[in-house]
């Protein structure tokens, strides 16, 4: 029987892929990766995108929250009724003297002007179609954005800094240098303390000496209550120095120092503009009869309710938008007009809520 022989290494049958089989893996491969790739960068940009409407949605909360809170509470003097204020809430010259210039007011205001401390107009309004220039309304708003309105509340804080109603509390524990408001709720005088402990029938920064009334600053005697004065006025700061994107600031009253000022502050970033409409009572039974974009002076005092209008965009400009081309509607501003309206690129929301304006009643 012969032998059998194997065949030597070399004469032995191979077997693998061949040159078709590796370029249809490679290829299957490489899609497999572009659908992962795809899909790894889909996510990414749709987490960019919801986090980009959160903090839109946040930065508009925050906003719309501090501006009803003060439009709410405009015009709110410690329980002095606006239309009796101008009578019944004395105002100190040594006070208004002491802010007048850095107090943000006309640029022609006179040199014995109260404006900053004027109890009389609970609000003050400046349309953004308004002819008259910006400075002769606000001098210190230098850099506001094109076509949004700027409002400005007068009012005081909404709990009391300091309540006396024992019969042997005689002084008030106060911050040197503060406004305040001392009130019995039927009369009252906005002063500036000049100590941190004021005499409660006579402080020394006292309007009886340019008011006409005579024996101290009325209310002289308890209950009486003492609230901050907290004048604020709200502007849609434009991209400028180091604002990046349009940002709802504000102007406050800092009067902690020596030298009290209008100072600005900044809330919300990524705020586009502010519009207002006001419902006004033009037959006095209290109830809004009409809404107006641009009210008068007095127009406004009968204002009841306020429309506030905010369009926010994102401040993360690589975010996509789905609405670049969506036109905004807001009270008399429509983004068609506005010449400076940038359509593409960017993620905008719009925003709309009603304030009661409770103080401003006429009886």
């Amino acid at each position: 029987m012969p032998l059998s022989r194997s065949l030597p290494p070399s004469r032995q049958r191979q077997s693998g892929l061949t040159l078709v089989e590796l370029l249809i893996a490679v290829t299957l491969g490489l899609i497999a990766l572009a659908v992962m790739i795809g899909v790894f960068i889909a996510n990414s940009q749709n987490y960019r995108q919801n986090d980009a409407i959160t903090a839109l949605q946040d930065n508009a909360r925050f906003a719309m929250d501090n501006l009803s809170r003060d439009l709410a509470m405009a015009g709110y003097w410690g329980g002095v009724r606006p239309p009796d204020a101008a009578r019944d809430l004395l105002v100190s010259s040594a006070a208004a003297a002491a802010v007048r210039a850095n107090d943000c007011g006309p640029s022609a205001a006179a040199s014995d002007s109260r404006w900053l401390l004027e109890p009389s107009l609970p609000l003050e309004f400046r349309n953004h179609l308004d002819a008259a220039s910006l400075a002769s309304r606000f001098r210190c708003l230098t850099a506001v954005q094109a076509n949004t309105d700027v409002l400005m509340v007068r009012r005081v804080s909404g709990a009391s800094a300091i309540a006396l109603d024992q019969p042997t509390a005689t002084s008030l524990s106060l911050t040197a240098g503060r406004y305040y408001v001392k009130t019995n709720q039927s009369s009252g005088a906005l002063f500036r303390a000049a100590s941190a402990s004021v005499n409660l029938g006579d402080p020394s920064d006292c309007p009886a000496s340019d008011s006409g009334v005579s024996g101290g600053c009325p209310p002289q005697e308890q209950p009486v209550q003492v609230y901050a004065y907290v004048p604020r006025i709200y502007f849609v700061h434009d991209v400028s120095g180091d604002i990046k994107v349009p940002t709802l600031c504000r102007y406050v009253l800092n009067d902690q120092g020596t030298t009290p000022r209008m100072e600005q502050e900044c809330l919300a970033y990524g705020v586009e503009n502010l519009q207002i409409e006001w419902g006004i009572d033009s037959d006095g039974d209290d109830l809004v009869d009409r809404y107006l974009a641009a009210p008068t002076a007095a127009e406004l005092l009968l204002a009841r309710s306020a429309r506030i209008h905010l369009l926010v965009r994102a401040s993360e400009q690589r975010v996509q938008s789905s609405d670049a081309l969506k036109e905004y509607v807001l009270a008399d501003y429509r983004s068609a007009d506005d010449a400076t309206f940038t359509t593409t690129g960017v993620l905008r929301r719009a925003f709309t809520t009603t304030v009661q304006l409770k103080n401003l009643v006429s009886r």
